[in-house]
């Protein structure tokens, strides 16, 4: 693996947040990485993390990333709103933190080092639905269409969801979905860019891990045909998290009805995942 050039960066964020409880903030902090040697204008690729923070997984795909010849942006949608994870009272929801993902797209394609028309996004388990969410289109709270900052054609060219809670996407018809349904203010339609998602058979973040991601299709027609999904089979929540806690009560699972929810690293799966989110984005932003 070639040399990486690591700069710490300032991404503004646009539109606006929404949830009251959490902190206004215009950027957020990020760690944009560029291999050494490149030429010409080069893809990149957001990365969004879990609940959990940035706690070195999205540093585990970046680094492969970089291999391959591909800039990455690893954002911190925590430690500028002053929290440390998702469970606590004023941390981001989705919603929130698409400011920062649109925000990201929007900071990369004005660098002329990268390609503007070959930006992706991937995500880990909360940073996943947001990554799917910016492929249906849905974009922060009370941004205009006509604005000047994000306009409507400028979108991922390719999303990857690692673990994203699918059933936290479809299933939640209070908050989530009142917000990202086809039609709502925020869903501007479509993209039309592929979206990739991997998820284990044992996630018992969803209702039922087994059908839950693939039955996505059927919740949103619109995404149908931008939508593939690998199963993973036997594998839990967060499965290339080398240190994962005890199981836990999260009030997020099963679509924010609350229950438990068990971790395993599995070492394997993890190599072939890092090396699938290669693959994918290599091909995708060619």
């Amino acid at each position: 693996m070639g040399e990486v050039i690591a700069t710490k960066v300032d991404v503004p964020v646009v539109g606006s947040k929404c949830n009251e409880r959490v902190k206004e903030v215009s950027s957020v902090s990020g760690l944009l990485r560029f291999p050494s040697k490149t030429n010409g204008q080069i893809p990149a690729v957001v990365i969004l993390h879990s609940n959990a923070g940035v706690i070195g997984v999205g540093d585990f795909y970046a680094r492969a990333l970089n291999g391959a010849g591909i800039a990455t942006l690893e954002l911190d949608s925590y430690f500028p709103r002053g929290v440390r994870n998702g469970s606590e009272r004023n941390a981001p929801v989705l919603c929130d933190r698409l400011q920062d993902a649109w925000g990201a797209l929007v900071f990369l394609a004005s660098d002329t080092r990268i390609n503007s028309q070959k930006i992706g996004v991937a995500g880990m388990s909360s940073g996943a639905a947001v990554a799917i969410m910016s492929g249906m289109g849905v974009r922060p709270a009370r941004l205009a269409r006509n604005n000047s900052i994000l306009p409507l054609e400028q979108v991922f060219a390719a999303h990857f969801a690692l673990y994203p809670g699918c059933a936290n996407i479809m299933d939640d018809q209070q908050r989530i979905r009142s917000w990202i349904n086809p039609g709502r203010p925020q869903n501007w339609g479509a993209t039309g860019k592929p979206i990739h998602i991997v998820s284990g058979t044992s996630d018992d973040f969803d209702f039922n891990p087994k059908t839950d991601c693939l039955r996505m299709r059927e919740e949103f027609p619109d995404i149908a045909n931008q939508l593939t999904v690998r199963m993973v089979e036997g594998a839990t929540h967060a499965f290339d998290w080398p240190n994962p806690p005890a199981p836990t009560f999260s009030p997020f699972a099963k679509a924010q009805t609350g229950g438990m929810v068990t971790m395993r690293y599995s070492a394997s799966e993890t190599e072939i995942a890092q090396k699938e989110m290669v693959e994918y984005f290599l091909k995708n932003l060619k």
